[in-house]
């Protein structure tokens, strides 16, 4: 069962990743941030894997590789959207909905088939989205589905769970043609790269629209990265880079010993503790329905994965 524990060990350090961007989203540029600290994992993820030996590579590593990575752009890109409009404990949480749209698109592409008990799970999952948006000034029962479609960061994050559950297959058959570090190392510095351009360039884009020292900035965040002394930042980014590089090697090695949605399942168990960082750190309101909810929606994971 050490794959459990793995998959443990990348939901503890997912939980982790999100809330320090969730802390620093309003004071520095998230993509530049978290460009930095892909790119960091990345590196870490080539020195453990050339310290282990660099493997040999299959016919479909590199299609793989572009496309999680490009997938993963998209998703991330959505988050730090999605975090920056709403509560940690009421957004992420719809990340739970990955491992249920695994179970189709694992088929699909890995032809990975659980069980049909993952049915059971799903109506779990449902409910937990259900219960994670009621509050007191409800007064009928379609309110929360009113709420939902409304909770603009709500939206954001069942299309990132979506694209999610697509990269993820690739994320395996990346490792399927080279080895649980080696490939994720490629991926993830690809990612870093690919979003340090991007932040170049809506800095660039934003200092030219604001004629570089405009008053009333808009897009602050993109403008203050230097708010924070650069030796605090640079550790920062490390730190950052560090619980990357140890969630994807532990999702990756756990992906080895059992089947996409089981993996993912229990690194959903993440959401368990961004809700409780959104309490006990931000202090989001209406937390006890948001934590029930989250609860609910976990245990349906967990069925999939005991049951599916």
């Amino acid at each position: 069962m050490l794959w459990i524990f793995l998959a443990l060990l990348g939901a503890i350090t997912n939980a982790t990743y999100f809330i320090i961007v969730k802390m620093y989203i309003t004071a520095l540029d998230p993509k530049l941030l978290t460009g930095i600290g892909f790119t960091v994992g990345g590196c870490l993820l080539f020195l453990f894997s050339g310290l282990r030996g660099f493997p040999p590579i299959g016919p479909d590593f590199f299609a793989a590789v572009a496309i999680t990575s490009v997938l993963n752009i998209i998703g991330l890109s959505l988050i730090f959207k999605a975090l920056s409009s709403s509560d940690l404990s009421l957004s992420v949480p719809m990340l739970s909905f990955t491992p249920v749209i695994l179970i189709g698109t694992s088929y699909i592409i890995l032809h990975e088939a659980p069980s049909l008990f993952g049915f059971a799970g799903i109506c779990i999952i449902v409910s937990g989205s259900y219960v994670l948006n009621i509050s007191e000034e409800h007064e009928h029962y379609l309110d929360p589905i009113k709420a939902m479609m409304r909770n603009r960061g709500s939206w954001y994050m069942l299309i990132v769970a979506f694209l999610f559950a697509i990269s993820i297959n690739f994320d395996k058959i990346v490792l399927l043609n080279s080895d649980p570090f080696f490939g994720m190392a490629l991926t993830v510095t690809a990612i870093g790269i690919a979003l340090l351009i991007i932040s170049a360039y809506t800095r660039y884009a934003v200092r030219k629209k604001l004629h570089i020292h405009s008053s009333g900035d808009a897009d602050g965040a993109v403008l203050q990265t230097r708010a924070m002394p650069l030796k605090q930042f640079f550790l920062l980014t490390l730190l950052i880079g560090v619980f990357i590089a140890v969630e994807a090697a532990s999702i990756n090695v756990a992906l080895t010993l059992q089947i996409v949605p089981y993996v993912i399942a229990i690194k959903r168990l993440s959401i368990i503790f961004m809700v409780l960082y959104g309490t006990l750190v931000f202090s989001e309101r209406d937390t006890k329905k948001r934590i029930m909810g989250a609860i609910l929606m976990v245990a349906g994971a967990i069925i999939i994965l005991l049951f599916a």
